[in-house]
């Protein structure tokens, strides 16, 4: 069979349907295919497509690959091995589509650098969140390491000493104060399954912290009555398609717990466990039409309820309800570690990162009534009055006159600070 050559590709115009064609040959026995295209250079950008999706590395050691091209052909690798489930196709899927909002996407990385890497790591943290840094650097090196090996680039790229850190700042969660929390439970507790279908999975985040997709995978079998306790371990996600499907292990080990049932929220399982007699799997939540609940359908539901009951939030959804949960529990004084295992966090530091400014808020006001305490017990002979007003400073080294009482918020604040 006659080599094709790739860089004079046999295209040629089809004038009765406006459009150009070309018919190759991509991999040697297969049957030749048509590639369409309003213009030459779609045509021969979608027969290179066909190439890398192939896997013709001699081709890429030759010609290069553009670098979104490299991830998703080393992704399709992986997939076609069976590594790949469902849930994670679609949260790569997701981090292809954020890459491609970049130019470094469609660049031969026959011609990239560590510098070129290094920038749009660089601008990627001033963007989005670490987890998704991530997972972004996750493909990246793993494209990258296979590339190497096949000798498609001559080094491996990135410093790994350099790996992104992100830039954007803690973003501030969203939890329902106390009197919205009040708001909303009372609506709850006095309405019925017809007028909010889903009031009891929103109670369950609400005061026990799941995650929606955790309380919409629960059954009656994960419930123990007499001990009062919930088991968690499975969750709903999506499959290829973005339709719900249960995820039958969790992430981590962490998302593996059991949880005590409040005695408020008793009544309300019980409800909910009554209908899932009926159901398939004995789910405690479905929709009306018997499928597995998305976590899109509860938001929806949610929304519309805080918008009539006039405490909607911009962007607030029911992972707020999860938020709230924590809130209280921290406002409750209950240790970061115990939070992070009751939320089925990985580690405690994703505890304090996510609710960092609502431990700061706990502490200070903790820290005054120690201050407080001392007051009472009158540990000092002499009292010391802090006036609640701004203290001129002295400048460089002069040097004050008498003791400067500094007002107590700064001290508090300097003191977290540090």
């Amino acid at each position: 069979m006659k080599k094709v050559d790739w860089d004079n590709l046999p295209i040629s115009a089809d004038e009765e349907n406006n459009r150009y064609v070309a018919k190759v040959t991509i991999i040697k026995g297969e049957p030749r295919k048509n590639v369409y295209g309003n213009t030459r250079e779609e045509v021969e950008r979608k027969v290179k497509k066909l190439i890398y999706k192939s896997g013709n590395v001699e081709y890429m050691k030759e010609k290069g690959i553009p670098f979104i091209d490299l991830l998703e052909y080393n992704f399709s690798r992986r997939d076609d091995a069976g590594l790949i489930g469902d849930a994670q196709y679609t949260r790569t899927q997701r981090i292809f589509k954020k890459i491609k909002e970049f130019d470094i996407a469609y660049k031969n990385v026959k011609q990239l650098e560590e510098n070129d890497y290094q920038k749009f790591f660089n601008t990627l943290a001033k963007e989005y969140a670490q987890s998704t840094l991530d997972k972004v650097y996750c493909e990246v090196s793993q494209g990258l390491e296979f590339a190497h090996r096949k000798n498609i680039i001559d080094e491996f790229p990135l410093d790994k000493k350099l790996k992104p850190k992100c830039k954007k700042g803690t973003k501030k969660i969203k939890a329902l104060n106390i009197e919205q929390q009040k708001i909303l439970t009372k609506y709850l507790e006095n309405t019925n399954l017809t007028e909010c279908s889903y009031k009891n999975a929103m109670l369950i985040q609400m005061y026990m912290g799941l995650r929606i997709g955790e309380v919409n995978a629960l059954r009656i079998q994960e419930i123990d009555l007499k001990n009062k306790t919930l088991l968690v371990h499975r969750t709903v996600t999506t499959d290829r398609k973005e339709k719900p499907i249960i995820e039958e292990e969790p992430k981590t080990s962490a998302g593996f717990r059991t949880l005590p049932i409040p005695d408020n929220i008793l009544p309300y399982i019980k409800e909910q466990m009554e209908i899932a007699l009926n159901n398939e799997d004995q789910l405690l939540f479905l929709t009306k039409n018997k499928t597995i609940v998305a976590e899109s359908s509860v938001n929806s539901q949610l929304k519309n309820r805080l918008v009539k009951l006039k405490i909607y939030e911009e962007n607030m959804a029911t992972h707020a309800l999860r938020h709230t949960y924590a809130t209280r529990c921290i406002e409750a004084g209950m240790k970061a570690i115990v939070l992070s295992k009751l939320l089925g966090h990985s580690d405690v530091s994703v505890t304090l990162r996510t609710y960092v400014d609502v431990f700061k808020e706990f502490e200070a006001k903790n820290t005054q009534k120690t201050d407080e305490y001392y007051n009472e017990l009158n540990l000092f002979s002499k009292k010391v009055d802090i006036e609640e007003k701004e203290q001129e400073i002295p400048k460089n080294n002069e040097k004050p006159s008498n003791i400067i009482q500094f007002p107590k918020k700064y001290i508090v604040n300097d003191y977290y600070e540090r």
